[in-house]
């Protein structure tokens, strides 16, 4: 269940539009791959039929006489395929964590193999929010989060907060943590100035010193005499 309000170091997850959202790209795909092959093999037939030899052979001619059976074959494994990534979808969306603590932002995801992605406050160099088509559909959207060393040939943001209602809060939670941990931890060398009051004590110290010197010096002079 989404929480209203996030909190630091409280777990939140991805609502269940997040995974009605996948359904859609599933089927969606579905209607897309669907369209292009019944247009790629509509074209195909289109150009048997208008051959003059009809007993020809060829693939245009096995696809004429064995289309019924291959819609049904296609129909029966695309529902089949469908079904294993709904299933997969369910588990995948059930197994995210988000938690944004003090020092970092950490992701928890995987069906069988388990990862934890640890982003630190220090490597983010940009926090932004992102809605498309789906998501204005399910009314969730995506905070995304860019760093300055990402691995390998990698495009994009390093992590995302993906398939929440409030992603505006979120990405204003974060980049609020990152505003103070960068005023907390700043790279600039600061120097303290003295005051008034510490430049006096320190030249009334500095005389003290100076005279003890000149008596001791007094002291060895008047031995040696």
């Amino acid at each position: 269940m989404q929480i209203k309000t996030i909190q630091k170091e409280k777990p939140f997850y991805p609502v269940s539009a997040f995974r009605n959202k996948l359904f859609l790209y599933i089927i969606t795909t579905f209607i897309v791959v669907t369209g292009i092959i019944i247009t790629f093999g509509g074209i195909i037939i289109f150009f048997v039929s208008l051959d003059e030899d009809p007993s020809g052979d060829g693939f245009g001619k096995w696809l004429t006489d064995y289309s019924q059976e291959l819609i049904s074959w296609y129909l029966i494994i695309s529902v089949i395929l469908m079904l294993l990534a709904a299933i997969l979808v369910i588990f995948y969306v059930r197994n995210i964590e988000y938690i944004i603590e003090e020092t970092e932002v950490i992701v928890r995801k995987g069906i069988i193999n388990k990862t934890i992605k640890h982003v630190p406050f220090r490597t983010i160099t940009n926090v932004s929010s992102r809605y498309g088509i789906y998501d204005r559909i399910f009314g969730i959207g995506t905070c995304e989060i860019e760093t300055a060393g990402k691995s390998g040939q990698q495009t994009g943001p390093e992590e995302k907060i993906e398939g929440i209602r409030n992603f505006r809060e979120v990405r204003d939670v974060v980049l609020s943590e990152l505003r103070k941990f960068r005023g907390q931890y700043a790279t600039t060398t600061e120097v303290e100035q003295p005051t008034h009051y510490e430049e006096a004590i320190g030249d009334i110290v500095l005389q003290k010193e100076v005279l003890d010197e000149l008596r001791k010096i007094k002291e060895i002079l008047a031995k040696n005499r």
